[in-house]
């Protein structure tokens, strides 16, 4: 950077740089037109770290706009130049007495009024512009914030012809040197003029010449001593075989277009339609401003533009009038240095329009139309530079990528490096070792897609829930319908044995000895563990969950929440509410959990006397409850959301969102699992939140979920089934 700013200090010395153009932002401050003092020099005293007040610096190495960044403020240049505030998962950063911080906002959105809503955008803000309180004012002109303090047009009568937005539109367009254009001069062929109205007008003829044109471009074109066709004055025209001499008429005795034009009046010598110095007539010459000149027919005419200049209006007479080297007319004439973004400043060079990037950017495609069009950072096409390109670098089998302005080597979607030799040589879309990543393993399913195939170790329809067992070698599960039960599930063996039959059973609890359940016609019943009769223990109509401690059974059904003694007796109601329906009994703590889908609450109650309380209202569809040591979770299926509550009713939270229709729950050490309902995925996510892993897809209908140290379980249309955790 030391080296651009030393050449562009040297170009505006030496005055290289006319008319410099900007092709887009270059940092909020040297873009918003609000400067240093200039220090002891005054605001025109020129930029440098030396001059600069307080907090303020020469960041763009442009002497003409002084001491441009606010040090103290500017997130690109916080504390000293260059000395970008990076931003963390996507945050604004900010700068106070240029020391980086991070804001609570969602760049580029900021907080600028103070009261916590992140109502600006310091990416269009006027008042705001690349961060708060940074004004996007400029001289002369109508700014714009656009990547950075803009002008979005020049006010009437003013240009940017040094290409620096920060000064605004500082060329008055009504100079000798600007006249209606940058660069553009205010002189006619035989006239003094003037531009005083932005336009370059002709005030008076200099000796012996005249406008006969009426055209302004062209001067005072016509030598009215030696004119035949305004001899004397405009319009006296001599008439055929008269030449023009001290502005009269005199018979000549040459032929046209031939004359004599030097001092021996015996000749006719002079070609009139080729001489350079009698063109047309004698004494006429071809004197064009900045051009080598040419007679073509008996008028001037532009053969060729001298180095450095163009005839840009396509008049002759004032020959080649524009100069080139300028950020309007680079090369040649309309070769203009401009557009894009991401631009410190654009120069003209001999060699074309030349642009400096802002720190991270580059013009690699070399085109100043669409200024630093690549990220340096990122891009690993040109990652650091415009010359690396880390593909043509990358291993067989891996995606080059780009960080920090180094070059990455991935794995391609749908392989990774198992063995750790940097080959990729695992399809983790098919591998029954390597599912989905390297080391998950589907336990003899196979894979596909990178998910494992689900195990389905216990065919058929209509099953209801799963639980745990007493103990971890086994589970036991439920089935519906006259004809259903419940049935303990060997693991290892997949053998299945009954442990109540012919039972419309809904939910299972194992504890100890019993084994409770709820039976859809009956209400809540209980058998041995190690199978035996069912004894009804609680009658009531429509029983859908149950959970025991082995003293108290708690079980919805459709009169509500229920509680009856483990040996049976007297039915309590808990909580009247009809669809009451996900339940846990946290006895450790002497609390049970319900929701109550209809109206969107989740409940709690002591166990040992109703007292029913709200942990949480305007859920959607609150469905699945479970808790640990320190939380009860919930499904909110209609909201696509996972919640928790600090137990038993405080610091609501959620801990997903955007889910699909999340339904039956699970939770186990650290994490949870759940699955949408009707139909969708599996997933398992920490209980602390962030991104959730997707283990199978494709369900129909999760009833439960359970879960041990190896395998998830869970029951659906098809039956029971299970995958690796």
């Amino acid at each position: 950077m030391s080296s651009i700013r030393a050449w562009v200090r040297a170009s505006l010395a030496t005055g290289f740089l006319v008319g410099a153009c900007t092709l887009g932002a270059r940092d909020a401050d040297e873009l918003s037109g609000q400067h240093g003092s200039g220090g002891s020099g005054g605001a025109d005293g020129g930029g440098g770290a030396g001059n600069c007040s307080a907090g303020t610096d020469d960041c763009d190495g442009v002497a003409e706009n002084g001491c441009e960044t606010v040090t103290s403020k500017d997130p690109k240049n916080c504390g000293a130049c260059e000395k970008a505030c990076p931003s963390t998962d996507g945050k604004t950063p900010t700068c106070t007495d240029g020391a980086c911080g991070v804001s609570n906002c969602s760049a580029p959105l900021a907080d600028c009024d103070g009261d916590g809503s992140c109502e600006t955008d310091t990416a269009t803000s006027l008042d705001h512009c690349g961060y708060c309180d940074y004004k996007c004012a400029l001289a002369n002109a109508k700014p714009s914030c656009d990547q950075g303090c803009q002008i979005d047009e020049c006010d009437v009568g003013f240009a940017s012809c040094d290409g620096i937005p920060s000064n605004g539109c500082e060329t008055p367009l009504n100079t000798p040197s600007n006249c209606g254009n940058c660069g553009a001069t205010c002189t006619l062929p035989n006239a003094t003029t003037s531009c005083s109205t932005g336009k370059c007008q002709l005030t008076a003829c200099t000796g012996g010449f005249d406008d006969c044109d009426g055209l302004p471009e062209t001067g005072c074109e016509s030598n009215v001593q030696t004119d035949p066709g305004n001899c004397g004055k405009c319009g006296t025209k001599c008439t055929t075989g008269q030449v023009c001499q001290a502005g009269k008429c005199v018979v000549s005795s040459c032929s046209a277009p031939m004359a004599d034009c030097d001092t021996n009046p015996g000749d006719c010598e002079t070609n009139t339609d080729t001489s350079v110095a009698h063109c047309g007539f004698c004494k006429n010459p071809c004197a064009l401003a900045n051009a080598n000149a040419a007679c073509t027919a008996g008028k001037c005419a532009v053969s060729s533009c001298k180095a450095g200049w163009g005839n840009c209006d396509g008049v002759a007479a004032n020959g080649c009038e524009t100069q080139l080297g300028t950020t309007t007319n680079c090369k040649s004439c309309g070769d203009q240095c401009s557009g894009g973004q991401n631009v410190l400043t654009a120069t003209c060079a001999p060699t074309g329009c030349q642009l400096f990037c802002n720190s991270g950017f580059g013009n690699c495609n070399t085109s100043p139309t669409d200024g630093c069009e690549s990220q340096l950072g990122s891009d690993p096409l040109h990652c650091g530079s415009c010359t690396n390109d880390c593909t043509a670098k990358a291993p067989t089998g891996t995606q080059a990528g780009c960080a920090n302005g180094v070059c990455t080597f991935n794995c391609a979607s749908g392989t990774a490096d198992c063995d750790g030799n940097g080959s990729c040589e695992t399809n983790v879309n098919t591998s029954a070792t390597n599912c989905g990543q390297c080391g998950h393993s589907c336990g003899g399913t196979a894979c596909a897609g990178g998910f494992c195939q689900p195990d389905l170790v216990v065919p058929g329809s209509n099953l209801t829930s799963v639980d745990a067992d007493n103990v971890p070698s086994s589970l036991v599960f439920t089935r519906g319908g006259a004809t259903g039960g419940v049935y303990r599930f060997n693991k290892s063996t997949k053998v299945v044995t009954t442990i109540a039959a012919n039972q419309d059973a809904t939910s299972v609890d194992v504890v100890g000895n019993y084994t409770f359940f709820t039976d859809a016609d009956d209400g809540a019943k209980r058998v041995p563990s190690s199978g035996g009769t069912a004894t009804l223990i609680g009658p009531a109509a429509g029983g859908k969950q149950l959970d025991s401690d082995g003293n108290d059974v708690f079980f919805t059904a459709a009169s509500g929440l229920l509680r009856v003694d483990a040996g049976g007796g007297a039915v309590q109601v808990w909580d009247s509410a009809p669809s009451a329906f996900g339940l846990r009994f946290d006895s450790s703590a002497g609390w049970v959990f319900w929701t109550v889908p209809a109206v969107g609450e989740v409940r709690y109650s002591t166990d040992n006397l109703s007292n029913v309380q709200k942990v949480a209202t305007s859920q959607g569809e609150p469905a699945f409850v479970k808790v640990d040591a320190s939380y009860v979770f919930w499904t909110a299926t209609t909201d696509g959301a996972i919640r928790r509550a600090t137990k038993p009713a405080s610091s609501v939270t959620t801990v997903f969102t955007g889910l699909q229709s999340p339904y039956a729950l699970a939770q186990d050490g650290t994490e949870l699992f759940w699955a949408s309902k009707a139909s969708g995925g599996l997933w398992k996510g920490l209980k602390t939140g962030g991104t959730p892993t997707k283990l199978a897809d494709s369900l129909t209908n999760v009833l439960g979920i359970e879960v041990d140290g190896t395998h998830v379980y869970w029951i659906d249309s098809g039956g029971m089934k299970r995958i690796p955790r």
